[in-house]
């Protein structure tokens, strides 16, 4: 029976184990809308994360500084999907967050052309206006050696060899419909997040 502690001092009390969106839709509506992520105890959680003690939470909407650095995170993994879907056989390497955006390195068998950049934008906004759910899975390390063996992405296997301990913890996969990527997250619950951006 977790209670939590917002950070105005005041405690929601929950009957069973509870998400941070649950936590949001028990403040209200828009709230739980617009949660991006959150804080438990002072550590960043996805949406759907699930919190089974009494905790201290704070709910991260796209106004604050760190829900815009988690919606450049999740739109790098939609470049990915998006570019996969366009252009075959390109291999996704890294996609990190920069100080006014992101880039993603890829692999592909010829450069990307600006006809390229602006067919990768019209099928980005495609993709963003289904408002599909990004469904996180936690996996084992062998697991997602597996995964990532199985879709050719030898780029994701050698940041697992040579950049994640093998040290037992789970590694977070993210799932963007079919296409599917790695990262500590966290990331938005939904693409309708996504909506406003430029590729240059």
């Amino acid at each position: 029976m977790p209670v939590i502690t917002l950070p105005d001092g005041s405690k929601r009390e929950f009957d069973d184990p509870v998400s941070l969106i649950d936590v949001a839709h028990s403040i209200g509506p828009g709230l739980a809308k617009a949660t991006i992520c959150g804080r438990v105890d002072g550590e960043l959680k996805d949406a759907s994360d699930i919190i089974n003690h009494d905790a201290n939470v704070s709910l991260i909407t796209a106004k604050d500084p760190e829900g815009l650095e988690v919606i450049r995170h999740s739109f790098a993994h939609l470049v990915g999907h998006a570019g996969q879907q366009l252009f075959p056989g390109i291999k996704m390497a890294i996609g990190p967050v920069i100080e006014h955006g992101f880039y993603y390195d890829v692999d592909y068998e010829r450069q990307l052309t600006p006809e390229d950049i602006e067919a990768l934008e019209k099928r980005i906004q495609e993709l963003v206006k289904t408002d599909y759910p990004v469904v996180k899975q936690w996996a084992s390390r062998d697991e997602a050696i597996a995964e990532f063996t199985a879709r050719d992405e030898p780029y994701k296997l050698e940041i697992i060899h040579q950049d994640i301990p093998d040290d037992g913890h789970p590694i977070g996969l993210y799932h963007h419909e079919e296409y599917m990527d790695m990262c500590r997250g966290p990331h938005v619950p939904n693409t309708r997040f996504l909506r406003h951006f430029k590729l240059t």
